[in-house]
C-alpha cells in the first residue's frame, strides 16, 4: 500500500470512530459500570447511524525508528453522512498545508509543499480490510478482534486528570498494514485519543478536541459543495490512481 494511502486509511479510520461515539447522546456506560470491549463496539456502530454531520479539532504525533525524528501536526476536520454519500474533510495546518477530501466519490489528498494532488476513486480502495471497515459496510467484528487494550497502553491518559475507557482492535487479515489500534473514549461517549501501531513499530497518535455534534445543515447543498470540493492552484501535478 501507497504510504500516503495508508496515511489516509489512519485519518479515514479516527474519522469513523469519532462519528461513531461523538454523539449528542450518552450511549456508553459511565467507566465505574465496567463494560466489555464487544459492548463499547457495538454500542459504536448503533451511534455512528445517527450521525448526520460533525467537527472537530485534531493534533497528530507520529513517532518510530523508521519514521525518523517524531513528526507532529494539527489541523480540523468534518464529517457529512447524507442518504447518498458519506464525505469527509481533513485540513492539516501545521507543519504543512494538506487537504484530505471524500465526496463519496472520490478520494483527493493535496500535499502543497509537494505541489501535488492524489486522486483515486472510492470503489478502487473499499477492498482494503481498513477502508471497508471506515464505510460501515460491515460489522466491526468481521475484520478485527475486539479486545481489551494492552495493560502499558491503557495506562498512558490522554489528557491528565479524565477517566478514560481504552478498548484495542486487532485486523483480522495478516496483510494489513496495521497491527494494533487503541481507542481512549470519555465517560461522556466522546473518542479522545486513537493510536496507531503498524508491523514496523510506528506509533501514531491522534487525540480530539472541540468535537461539535450536527454543526451542518446536510440540506444545503450549496453549502457541503463548497465544503468537499478543493481545486488546487495551477500548476499543481494531478495523480489519478
Amino acid at each position: 500500500m501507497h504510504r500516503s494511502f495508508y496515511r489516509l486509511c489512519m485519518i479515514t479510520l479516527s474519522f469513523i470512530l469519532i462519528t461513531a461515539l461523538a454523539t449528542g447522546e450518552s450511549v456508553c456506560l459511565a467507566a465505574s459500570a465496567v463494560q466489555q470491549p464487544d459492548q463499547i463496539v457495538k454500542q459504536l456502530e448503533e451511534k455512528y447511524a445517527q450521525i448526520e454531520s460533525l467537527s472537530f479539532s485534531f493534533s497528530q504525533n507520529t513517532s518510530g525508528q523508521l519514521a525518523g525524528r517524531p513528526k507532529e501536526g494539527h489541523g480540523t476536520g468534518v464529517f457529512v453522512k447524507t442518504d447518498s454519500a458519506t464525505m469527509m474533510r481533513w485540513d492539516y495546518l501545521t507543519p504543512d498545508h494538506q487537504i484530505v477530501i471524500s465526496d463519496g466519490k472520490s478520494v483527493s489528498m493535496y500535499f502543497e509543499k509537494l505541489n501535488q494532488m492524489i486522486i483515486s476513486p472510492v470503489d478502487a480502495v473499499q477492498t482494503d480490510v481498513l477502508f471497508s471497515f471506515f464505510t460501515g459496510d460491515k460489522p466491526i467484528a468481521d475484520n478485527f478482534a475486539i479486545l481489551p487494550p494492552e495493560e502499558q497502553v491503557a495506562d498512558q491518559p490522554a489528557q491528565p486528570g479524565e477517566n478514560l475507557s481504552v478498548i484495542q482492535l486487532r485486523p483480522l487479515q495478516s496483510q494489513s498494514q496495521i497491527q494494533s489500534i487503541h481507542v481512549w473514549i470519555t465517560d461522556d461517549s466522546l473518542i479522545r485519543r486513537i493510536e496507531f501501531l503498524d508491523h514496523f513499530d510506528t506509533r501514531t497518535i491522534i487525540d480530539i478536541s472541540t468535537i461539535m455534534v450536527n454543526p451542518l445543515d446536510i440540506t444545503d447543498r450549496n453549502g457541503l459543495l463548497a465544503i468537499f470540493t478543493f481545486t488546487p492552484p495551477e500548476g499543481t501535478e494531478i495523480i489519478r490512481q
